[in-house]
């Protein structure tokens, strides 16, 4: 079974993002990223700010590279402000603790996410889940 963060799947969900943000009027940028935070497309929407790439693309990273929707970590980083600080120190991208990262899983496993930047953290969240929903809905092996 092809599990495979591919640009043809990484279209589709940057493109149901934008389409879910349009229609509430939202200028949004969307990243997605493979299991090792990489980018796979980064796209910046019409009229979104221009820190929103990386912003997204920090949420993406985020995600994917610790298996968890990017907001869940608020608590981590109340917890313990110390250990997210350690691990941004060994990755490519700022660890955020951020809404709008959402894990891409097939069969279990991370294989990539979804971040969204340029509404407010819930909308960017919304937004991130929509482009999730999209490699679903095209009958791919992913969630």
């Amino acid at each position: 079974m092809d599990t495979e963060l591919d640009l043809g799947r990484a279209r589709a969900a940057v493109d149901a993002a934008l389409a879910a943000a349009a229609a509430q009027n939202k200028r949004i940028s969307v990243a997605v990223v493979d299991h090792r935070g990489h980018d796979v497309l980064v796209v910046r929407g019409d009229g979104a700010a221009w820190f929103t790439t990386g912003v997204a693309r920090a949420k993406a990273a985020t995600t994917a590279l610790m298996g968890v929707a990017s907001g869940n970590l608020a608590g981590l980083r109340a917890d313990y402000p110390e250990l997210l600080e350690l691990i941004a120190a060994q990755t490519a991208q700022p660890v955020t603790t951020l809404p709008g990262g959402i894990p891409v899983r097939a069969e279990g496993t991370v294989v990539g996410a979804v971040g969204v930047s340029g509404a407010s953290p819930d909308e960017d969240a919304a937004y991130a889940e929509a482009g999730v929903a999209a490699l679903r809905s095209a009958g791919q092996s992913m969630s």
